[in-house]
């Protein structure tokens, strides 16, 4: 008997506008990653436009994800490219560049999984609307959704609504004015969180209608906290933590209904969303078949600190996060704790149920090829051993209902920053910050590794070409 199941999916993941490039042909609209966050949160001068080009170069990079072995693929649309305002009418152009990747995926027996909103909102809506805070993008979304779902059809078995939807309603702060008063953007953030639910709702109503052999999963990006002390206090900071970052979204997508401790933290700050009796009865009969999440490290919870996910998100970019003093940490500055994975699907799995699935996990590293036109990135195959290792044992000694793991940026791309120089690919894409070069592909080293351990269903976790480690 093997550990991992079967059918267990193995890949990676990407986001339309760190891969694609190509963000102005074809009819593709604007999106606030070309307009708003270019220039406001990019830290280098590099941006999303280019991408690595998987738009002109999709069957070659997808036939690398087969020779690996890869059985699935997570990948996000972009919903300006299929709707450039995003309402109205369909770019078709951008429809048929979608069928050409899902059909070329098939064809190499990998499973698409799609996300239909990773963070690049169509600039029209933005402009328009506002942003997520606005009634009229949920209802823009639903239409969009609709006709992604009508279109693929049975090609498609697995639909991610939002990607990360626990901290997606924080780039309202984005779309809003930097003087704003933050009760005011409490208020949008609260609004905006309340649209995403009914957004993910909605995608499981229209997969029920019009595609009910797929399933739908409500996904959160998972950084468990720790207590800084076992001092009682310090257990219910962590705990408090733990249900705002996670939890309270959790429990919407697998109940169908806020838990009390959200609706009092809005009661609390007067920024409670009208929550119409429709809203309630959309939102109950609209709940998740599994729960995909991301990962990549835990967290520190400081005692009595009141932790937000928006306090927690600014200390994770400016680097001011507590440190764990028996974890390492990556030059970016993120803890490095494989066992944080382990207990991420444990606890998912052990509250709800459900099945739960790792869609990102990775390292990211300053790299550059070395003269044999590879990179020897051990320190990536020692951090992906180890955490598919815990999920290992998530599986063997905790019961846990996995399906699968994919990892994050499978071949290099543009960072959530805009930085091409923090790197997570088993391939390395030849491009710099401002330089694209050649955007020729190249095999890492733990390519091959991948490749052994995807043959062997996780069973091979060992690095065959360093003797000291493969004896381990």
């Amino acid at each position: 008997m093997t550990t991992f199941k079967e059918n267990f999916m193995w890949g990676g993941s990407v986001s339309s506008m760190q891969a694609e490039g190509a963000w102005n042909i074809d009819g593709k609209g604007l999106t606030i990653y070309d307009t708003k966050k270019k220039t406001t949160h990019a830290k280098t001068s590099s941006d999303w436009g280019n991408g690595i080009d998987f738009y002109h170069r999709y069957k070659e990079d997808i036939a690398l994800f087969a020779e690996m072995g890869f059985n699935s693929y997570r990948f996000s649309l972009s919903w300006a490219r299929i709707l450039p305002d995003g309402e109205g009418e369909v770019n078709q152009a951008g429809l048929d560049f979608y069928d050409r990747v899902i059909n070329e995926l098939i064809a190499q027996q990998i499973e698409p999984i799609i996300c239909l909103y990773h963070f690049d909102l169509p600039d029209a809506l933005a402009e328009k609307y506002g942003g997520w805070q606005s009634r009229k993008v949920l209802e823009a979304y639903q239409k969009y959704a609709e006709i992604v779902i009508k279109h693929f059809g049975k090609r498609v078995n697995y639909y991610i609504p939002i990607n990360e939807q626990n901290v997606a309603h924080t780039m309202t702060s984005d779309l809003l004015p930097k003087d704003v008063d933050p009760k005011e953007l409490a208020r949008c953030e609260a609004l905006a969180q309340h649209h995403s639910f009914l957004a993910s709702a909605a995608v499981k109503h229209l997969v029920t209608a019009f595609a009910p052999h797929a399933q739908v999963g409500g996904m959160v990006a998972f950084s468990p906290f720790y207590p800084e002390t076992s001092h009682p206090d310090a257990i219910l900071s962590a705990q408090i933590a733990n249900r705002r970052m996670t939890y309270q979204s959790t429990d919407v997508f697998v109940y169908g209904e806020y838990p009390q401790d959200l609706l009092h933290d809005w009661k609390k700050n007067g920024i409670m969303p009208e929550i119409t009796a429709e809203d309630k009865q959309y939102l109950k009969e609209g709940t998740v078949d599994f729960l995909p999440f991301s990962y990549y490290q835990s967290a520190v919870a400081k005692t009595g600190a009141d932790i937000t996910v928006n306090s927690f998100l600014d200390s994770f970019l400016d680097g001011t996060q507590p440190k764990n003093e028996f974890l390492d940490v990556s030059e970016w500055g993120w803890i490095i704790d494989p066992r944080g994975l382990r207990l991420a699907a444990k606890e998912l799995f052990d509250r709800y149920k459900m099945p739960v699935f790792t869609v990102e996990c990775g390292i990211g590293v300053k790299e550059s090829l070395n003269d044999e036109l590879t990179v020897a990135d051990d320190y990536r195959i020692d951090y992906l051993r180890d955490h598919v290792e815990q999920l290992r044992l998530a599986v063997t000694e905790d019961g846990v209902d996995l399906m699968g793991f994919l990892t994050w940026g499978p071949i290099d791309i543009l960072s959530s920053q805009g930085e091409m120089k923090k790197r997570y690919g088993f391939i390395y894409v030849n491009r710099d910050e401002t330089d694209l070069k050649d955007l020729k592909r190249y095999k890492k080293k733990s390519f091959e590794w991948f490749k052994q351990v995807i043959n062997s269903n996780g069973e091979d976790l060992w690095d065959k070409t360093n003797p000291l480690t493969y004896q381990h």
